[in-house]
This record gives structure tokens, C-alpha cells and sequence, in this order.
């Protein structure tokens, strides 16, 4: 239920190439509802109902939060291009991407609710099936039990990483990563119980729903406080964890980037260039500007 979400974020802001970015950014309601129906076997009025609302969300996406990624995207590039990224730098651009999140949650969540309110209890425990599923490959893929063994992940995960940003990355770069992978917390476990604990959050809010035949407007801030909480820390005993991780990986970006080259530096201008052009190129699009026009629901 929350991956639109997301992807509507991260074609612009992790995104690959300007081509890639736009074909997947215009068939975005498409790939919503081939994820949604993999979760969830829809009926036929549900399917008609979630396709519109992906369409409406799209559009309205495309017409009040392109300038902004834009302005986001600007402010990076000349941090980058004056040196110098610290920590901090790194840090704050993390938590204003994430910021991001709230408008879409607050302009998705009446639709999304309006969806689940129709969800039976065998729909339910079929989106609880898939989670666990996903999250069995996870665990296998992310945890290996051997303690070595899960370094050698995780420094892999901070190469492809750091690879993506700056190209190929110079032996002593490579070095680097493997050296603060070894030292970064051991936070997988932190991780996958704070995905656990966001799953089962949701679970038990489509019940309730259910349960008290909550009407639309009943629902839609507690979707819209759920997703929130996709972009904070879930509290409990793994909250200080997921804190110091997210900082392992800040400093480990800022040290890769601190030891980069001229030419990864302009590898690293032209993927924020690209991602600026897709922004103005899908604001520009054909048909986008009739949309555009358009007056708000």
C-alpha cells in the first residue's frame, strides 16, 4: 500500500538515466498496480478504483512538486561543486529527500484508504503472506549468520552505492569502504526489525479498519500517519541502532566522496544535471501542460 509512495520520490532523486527515469516516472500507475496486484489479488471495482487514484496522484505529482525536486536538486549540485561535503551536508540532504514524503502522503492517503476500506480479510492475509515471503528473501540475502560473510554484504551494498554516484571508484576508495563497513554497526538486525515492526503496524491497521467499518474520512489520517513513519525511526530498543547506522553511512559517503577524483566529481554533476533535466522534461512533456492547467479536484 505504501510502495507509490516512494517511487514517485525515488525516480527523481535516485533515479537512473534521464530516459530511464521519464518511461518509468509516465508509467508509474501501471507499475503501481502490477506491485499492488502482487501483494494482493484485487477484485475487478478495486482495480478500477486504485488505477484512477495512481492517475490522479501522477498528475498532481507532475503539477506541484516537480519545482521543488528541481530547487532540491540545485542546491546539492553547488554544495558538491563548491567541496568540501561534509557529515552534516550529507545528513540533511538524507532527511529533506525523506521530507518529501509528507505532501505525497497527505495528498495519497483519502485515496488510498478509500482502497483498503474494501479489502477483505483474505486480502489482508495475503498482503501478510507476501511480507513475510519478502522478507525471508531479505533476511537470507542481507543476514548471511556468518559474521564475516555479512561485512562482505555490506561492503558490497556500499560499493554499488558509491559506484552509482561516482562511477568507478579507485582501489583506495575501495578500500576505504571496506574498512568502514567492518567498523559501521552491526545493524542488519536493526533494520529488518524495524521493517518487521512497520509491517505489522499496517497489518493491524487494515484490521482495525475493517473491523470498526471505519467511514474514508475516519481513515485517512491514519493512513496518512502511517506512512509518515516511513521516513522516521520506529521507536523502540533498535532505534538507537538505526541511528548510528544511518550515520555510518553518512560519514562513509562523505569520506568516499572527500577522496574523489575530477572525473568522479563530474560523473557525480551530470547524474544531478540529468536528474534537474528529467524534472523540467516531464513538467514540459507533451500532454503534460494540458494537465498542468488543469484545476484540483
Amino acid at each position: 500500500m505504501r510502495f507509490v509512495t516512494f517511487a514517485l520520490i525515488s525516480l527523481l532523486l535516485t533515479g537512473g538515466c534521464t530516459m530511464v527515469g521519464k518511461l518509468g516516472y509516465d508509467n508509474l500507475p501501471t507499475l503501481a498496480m502490477w506491485k499492488l496486484n502482487s501483494y494482493v489479488s484485487l477484485t475487478t471495482q478495486q482495480r478500477s478504483v486504485a488505477s484512477r487514484h495512481f492517475d490522479e496522484l501522477l498528475a498532481w505529482h507532475r503539477r506541484t512538486q516537480l519545482d521543488d525536486y528541481t530547487e532540491l536538486l540545485r542546491s546539492v549540485q553547488k554544495r558538491v561543486a563548491a567541496g568540501n561535503v561534509t557529515e552534516a551536508d550529507i545528513q540533511g540532504w538524507r532527511e529533506e529527500v525523506f521530507a518529501r514524503i509528507d505532501p505525497i502522503a497527505e495528498e495519497a492517503a483519502p485515496d488510498m484508504a478509500e482502497v483498503a476500506l474494501t479489502l477483505s480479510a483474505a486480502q489482508i492475509a495475503s498482503i501478510k503472506a507476501e511480507f513475510a515471503d519478502d522478507n525471508e528473501k531479505l533476511r537470507k540475502e542481507w543476514m548471511p549468520p556468518d559474521p564475516e560473510d555479512r561485512i562482505k554484504v555490506r561492503t558490497k551494498r556500499y560499493l554499488e552505492r558509491a559506484s552509482f554516484f561516482l562511477g568507478s571508484l579507485t582501489a583506495e576508495q575501495k578500500q576505504t569502504a571496506r574498512r568502514m563497513a567492518a567498523s559501521a554497526p552491526a545493524s542488519e538486525e536493526v533494520w529488518y526489525e524495524q521493517r518487521l515492526g512497520r509491517q505489522q503496524d499496517l497489518i493491524v491497521l487494515l484490521e482495525r479498519m475493517t473491523r470498526e467499518r471505519m467511514t474514508k474520512e475516519a481513515a485517512a489520517p491514519l493512513i496518512r500517519d502511517h506512512l509518515l513513519r516511513y521516513r522516521q525511526l520506529r521507536e523502540g530498543p533498535d532505534r538507537e541502532g538505526a541511528k548510528s547506522s544511518l550515520a555510518a553511512g553518512d560519514a562513509m559517503s562523505a569520506a568516499l566522496l572527500a577522496q574523489a577524483t575530477p572525473k568522479q566529481r563530474q560523473h557525480l554533476n551530470r547524474l544531478i544535471q540529468d536528474w534537474i533535466a528529467l524534472a523540467q522534461e516531464l513538467k514540459s512533456a507533451p500532454g503534460a501542460q494540458a494537465e498542468l492547467s488543469k484545476p484540483r479536484p
